[in-house]
């Protein structure tokens, strides 16, 4: 598989289910994410800085993600990893991911406004992707 495949299925997607587990407690959680180019083996999303989340993600920064496809995707297309790290980002929301996060996801501006101020952005750093098109496409793993 190559990047021509994670890159059609990112361009169908704005969001992951992202799974954690703290004390054999498992949870998930929808997340808006935003991809670079220039980094292909990182995807970005962003939590409250007060939110409990954060510290689930400090505990066990192994987590797993599935895509979840925009509405009226055809051919179901999705990629998922298990064993990603999450890390807190160097990157800013402000500075850095904001134009990214506003063309890609509908009606971010308002999010932003209400409390863009309290986001913190983490990094999903990814080895293996497993990576479907859709029905009928080549699928496989992405190796960064």
């Amino acid at each position: 598989m190559d990047i021509e495949g994670f890159k059609q299925v990112k361009a169908t997607t704005n969001k992951i289910a992202l799974s954690t587990a703290v004390d054999n407690q498992a949870d998930v959680k929808i997340v808006n994410i935003v991809w670079r180019e220039a980094q292909p083996d990182t995807l970005y999303f962003s939590s409250v800085k007060d939110s409990d989340a954060l510290k689930v993600y400090d505990q066990n920064p192994d987590v797993a993600f599935i895509t979840v496809p925009n509405d009226g995707t055809p051919g179901n297309p999705y990629m998922r990893a298990q064993h990603v790290q999450v890390k807190r980002s160097e990157v800013t929301m402000a500075d850095d991911l904001l134009p990214l996060y506003l063309e890609t996801i509908p009606n971010y501006q308002k999010v932003w406004d209400i409390i863009g101020s309290k986001l913190v952005v983490f990094e999903l750093k990814l080895k293996q992707v497993y990576v479907d098109p859709g029905l009928g496409q080549e699928k496989g793993y992405l190796q960064f």
